[in-house]
C-alpha cells in the first residue's frame, strides 16, 4: 500500500472502485485473454520453450537457430542433422502467427503469445492491467442462480488444441514431459457479494451471455478459435464501454452516447462521431473526480474551503519535490475551481483528478487509454496517432456487438435494422441512424448536433444505409423490394 496520498487515492480507484488499472499503453489483446482465460480455466503452462523458438532469427537477442536444433533435436525430424535454414524459415512463421499483436518482447516475464488453446495461457503479467480479473467477476456472477455460459464456452474451446496453430508448437510446449510444464488447480469463483454490480454490468454480462448462446445457435461454437476471437473481441470492447459510462452506470450522470460512422464518408457524422468519442474520454475524467470525492469525503469534516485546504496541507508525498510541485498545483486548481462556483469537496477532487492525470499519469491517462481498447478491439478509428478518432468500427467488431445483442431467436428469424437499432441504444446507448429523429435528440441534449455543421439528421438516416451494406456484405442482412432490411443470420 502506497503511503503517498495521491497514489493511495490511485490504488483506490483501480482496486476497490473500478477493477482495473486504466492507465498504460503496453495492454494488448493477447493481455486481456491471457487474464481472462487464466480466470476461466484455473490452468496456466510454463512456455518458455516456444517463446525461445518465436522469438526468430534477426530479432535482437534471439537464440540461434543452431542452439535451438541442439536443444530440442530430440522432437527434430533429423535430429541434430536437422538444416538450420528450416528451423529459421519455422521460427519465422511462429512469430508471424503467435505475435500478431507485438505481445511477445525477447524477456519472457514480459510476454503473452497469441493464445489458440490452454497450453498458450501463463501467469499473470503486468501488462493485463487486471482487465482478465475484472471480466471473469462480470461473467462469474451468479444471476437466477447461473454463471455466464461464456466461461464453459471457453474452457471447451481452450481444451481443444487439436486446431492446426496449436499442432505447431505443442510438440515444442510439452517437451520433454507435459506434467513439467502445465500448473492445473480449482477455478476459483468470487463470492456474490464481493463483485460490485451496476447497470453497466449487467448490460455486459446480457451481452455475453447472448454472445454465447448465438456462436452456439449459428455452429461458430464448433471452431475453437472463432470462440476465442468472438469473446477476447467483445471483451475488449466490452472494457471499453465500461470504463467510458460507469459514471453513468455507478453515479447515474450523464450516459455518452456511441455513434457508430459506417464509414459513408459524411462529414457531419464523422464530426459528431469524434464529439460522442471525445464525451465518452471527459466521463472518464469525471469519473475519477466523482470517485475521489466519495474516497475524500468521509476524512473531510466539513464541505467548506478552510477544512478542504486543511485536507491539503495534510497530504502526504514520497519526496520533497512531489510535495513542493503537486501540493502548490493542487492549491491553484483548488482555488481556481472554487472561484468558479463549485462545492469545495467537488472543487478538491477535481483539483486531484487533474493531478493525478498530470503527475502520475505522464505518458497515459486513464481518458488516453480509452484509445488504446478503443482501437485494439476495432471500434474506434482511424489508426494513427495523429488521426483525429471517432467510432469507425470495422467489419468484425460490428458482427461481435450485434451477436451480443439479439436473441437466437431473433438472430435466425431476423429483425428488422430499425429494431435493432433499438436494441443497441438500449444496451450500449449506440446510435447507428436507423431513428434520425430520436439519435438527433440524444445528441441534442449532449451539445453535440448543435456543434455539428452540414445536416446531420439527414446524414444519420444514410449512415444507416450504409451499415445496412454492411451487414448484407457480411452475410447479416438482407434487403426486401419494400425497402426494410432484416438483420439476422444467413437470411
Amino acid at each position: 500500500m502506497a503511503t503517498d496520498t495521491l497514489k493511495k487515492i490511485d490504488e483506490a480507484i483501480c482496486d476497490d472502485f473500478l477493477g482495473f488499472s486504466p492507465a498504460t499503453n503496453a495492454t494488448k489483446p493477447p493481455h486481456i485473454a491471457n487474464g481472462l482465460f487464466r480466470n476461466c480455466i484455473g490452468e496456466t503452462c510454463d512456455s518458455r520453450d516456444i517463446h525461445e523458438w518465436i522469438i526468430s532469427d534477426g530479432r535482437k537477442d534471439a537464440i540461434p537457430s543452431e542452439t535451438i536444433i541442439t536443444k530440442y533435436e530430440q522432437i527434430l525430424q533429423n535430429g541434430y542433422q536437422e538444416k538450420p535454414s528450416n528451423i529459421k524459415e519455422l521460427r519465422y512463421l511462429l512469430d508471424d502467427i503467435f505475435d500478431q499483436d507485438n505481445a511477445l518482447y525477447t524477456s519472457y516475464e514480459f510476454s503473452v503469445m497469441t493464445i489458440s488453446s490452454h497450453w498458450m495461457v501463463r501467469k499473470r503479467v503486468n501488462s493485463e492491467s487486471r482487465i482478465g480479473d475484472f471480466l471473469f467477476g462480470i461473467l462469474a456472477k451468479k444471476i437466477n442462480g447461473k454463471r455466464s455460459p461464456v466461461i464453459e464456452l471457453l474452457q471447451e474451446a481452450l481444451e481443444d488444441d487439436s486446431d492446426d496453430i496449436t499442432k505447431l508448437v505443442k510438440p515444442i510446449i510439452a517437451f520433454p514431459s507435459e506434467k513439467e510444464k502445465r500448473n492445473v488447480g480449482d477455478v476459483e469463483y468470487p463470492e456474490d457479494p464481493d463483485i460490485k454490480w451496476d447497470s453497466v454490468k449487467q448490460a455486459l454480462r446480457n451481452g455475453f451471455d447472448l454472445l454465447a448462446l448465438n456462436l452456439k445457435k449459428t455452429g461458430e461454437a464448433k471452431n475453437s478459435l472463432t470462440v476465442l476471437q468472438r469473446i477476447v473481441n467483445f471483451s475488449i470492447f466490452s472494457t471499453f464501454l465500461y470504463l467510458t459510462h460507469c459514471n453513468y452506470g455507478v453515479y447515474g450522470e450523464e450516459n455518452p452516447p456511441v455513434l457508430l460512422d459506417a464509414g459513408g464518408d459524411l462529414e457531419s457524422i464523422k464530426k459528431a462521431s469524434e464529439q460522442t468519442y471525445n464525451l465518452c474520454k471527459k466521463s472518464v475524467e469525471d469519473y475519477y473526480a466523482n470517485t475521489i470525492c466519495s474516497w475524500i469525503k468521509p476524512t473531510i469534516a466539513a464541505d467548506t474551503i478552510a477544512e478542504c485546504n486543511k485536507w491539503i496541507e495534510a497530504m502526504i508525498f514520497s519526496s520533497t519535490d512531489r510535495e513542493d510541485t503537486i501540493k502548490a498545483a493542487i492549491k491553484s486548481y483548488f482555488d481556481s475551481f472554487c472561484s468558479e462556483g463549485d462545492a469545495p469537496l467537488n472543487a478538491l477532487s477535481r483539483a486531484l483528478q487533474i493531478a493525478l492525470y498530470t503527475f502520475d499519469y505522464k505518458h497515459n491517462s486513464p481518458s488516453d487509454f480509452c484509445r488504446v481498447l478503443g482501437v485494439r478491439s476495432g471500434l474506434v478509428g482511424p489508426k494513427g496517432n495523429r488521426a483525429k478518432k471517432r467510432f469507425l468500427i470495422n467489419s468484425f467488431t460490428l458482427e461481435t456487438i450485434t451477436l451480443s445483442a439479439l436473441t437466437p431467436d431473433e438472430l435466425c428469424d431476423g429483425i428488422e435494422l430499425k429494431e435493432l437499432g433499438e436494441k443497441l441504444l438500449s444496451a450500449y446507448n449506440v446510435l447507428i441512424g436507423v431513428d434520425a429523429e430520436k439519435e438527433y435528440g440524444i445528441l441534442e441534449q449532449c451539445n453535440i448536433a448543435q456543434s455539428t455543421p452540414g445536416d446531420l439528421r439527414g446524414d444519420l438516416s444514410i449512415n444507416a444505409q450504409c451499415l445496412a451494406n454492411t451487414y448484407i456484405s457480411l452475410g447479416l442482412g438482407k434487403k426486401y423490394a419494400d425497402g426494410v432490411t432484416l438483420i439476422g443470420w444467413r437470411l
